[in-house]
Parts: structure tokens; C-alpha cells; sequence
């Protein structure tokens, strides 16, 4: 195709058709045609064309563009989550608590519905090995646990 004088982009159907069906992006459309990108986007405003792409797959985890690494801090509860979406007790983000992968990397087995994790120095992002203490609450039930460390009553069940 002649690139000199490719006004193609005043025609509906050439811009829907480049842009929708084979996914080129504005910038290749504007050097095909030899214009800037500004004028290609308007065009595509002027004719009501926006791009419906199906979500792409492809792009979760580390290829996400908002990717920060698979930790974070929920400012919350104060707990900090780490991304194994492999792990039975993920949620449905793939995102497990820190501090019970560290405990269960460090006893070699994942922990039982009976253990919960406890924080010694009471601060929950602080996942050192020597400030995590496991707690056996015995035969899993739904009645309130009081920590025999820091006297907070939960609930478990």
C-alpha cells in the first residue's frame, strides 16, 4: 500500500477494521498513514470506535501491569498477604497470610485447621520466624478462644 497521502483514516470501516478486527495499535495506524497519533485518536472518538478486547489471561501475576512484587499489606487488618495461589488455603485472589507460609516453611508441612499463628510482639507484619509461636486450639470448634498470650478473645470455626 502507498503510504504517501494514506487518508484511509476518514473511512469508518478501514479505521473499525485495523483498529477492532486485526488489533493494530493507534501508533502503527498514525505511521501507516504518515499522521500523528492524536490524529488517529480522534478519528476513532469522531467515529464512536472503542476497542471491546476480550481479558487477556496471559496477563496475571507477574505479567500484570499494576504487578508489585505478590506481597502486600492490607492496611486493615495489618496482616501482610503473599501471592501462592498454589496453596489449599488461598483465597480467591490467590493471596495467602504471610506469616503462616513462614510458619509452614519452617515446620515442613501446612498448618491444621486447629493451628492458628500468633504474633509475640503483637505487631502482625512482622513475620520473623522467632516472633511466630503456633497455637493448638484442640479439636476444631466454632465457641471464642482467648490467646493465652495476649488475653484477645476470637472466634474460631
Amino acid at each position: 500500500m502507498n503510504k504517501k497521502n494514506n487518508k484511509n483514516y476518514f473511512n469508518k470501516e478501514w479505521l473499525l477494521m485495523q483498529y477492532c478486527e486485526k488489533h493494530l495499535s493507534v501508533s502503527k495506524i498514525a505511521d501507516e498513514c504518515e499522521v500523528g497519533f492524536t490524529t488517529i485518536s480522534r478519528w476513532l472518538e469522531r467515529f464512536e470506535i472503542r476497542e471491546k478486547r476480550p481479558y487477556n489471561a496471559d496477563r496475571k501475576g507477574v505479567k500484570a501491569p499494576f504487578w508489585r512484587g505478590g506481597r502486600y499489606k492490607d492496611n486493615h487488618s495489618g496482616y501482610v498477604w503473599v501471592y501462592n495461589p498454589e496453596h489449599p488455603l488461598c483465597n480467591k485472589r490467590g493471596y495467602v497470610l504471610e506469616h503462616r507460609l513462614a510458619m509452614e516453611k519452617f515446620i515442613g508441612r501446612h498448618l491444621r485447621g486447629n493451628e492458628i499463628i500468633h504474633h509475640k510482639n503483637k505487631k502482625k507484619d512482622d513475620n520473623r520466624i522467632n516472633n511466630l509461636e503456633i497455637i493448638f486450639i484442640g479439636e476444631p470448634n466454632c465457641g471464642k478462644i482467648i490467646c493465652p498470650f495476649c488475653n484477645k478473645e476470637f472466634k474460631m470455626g
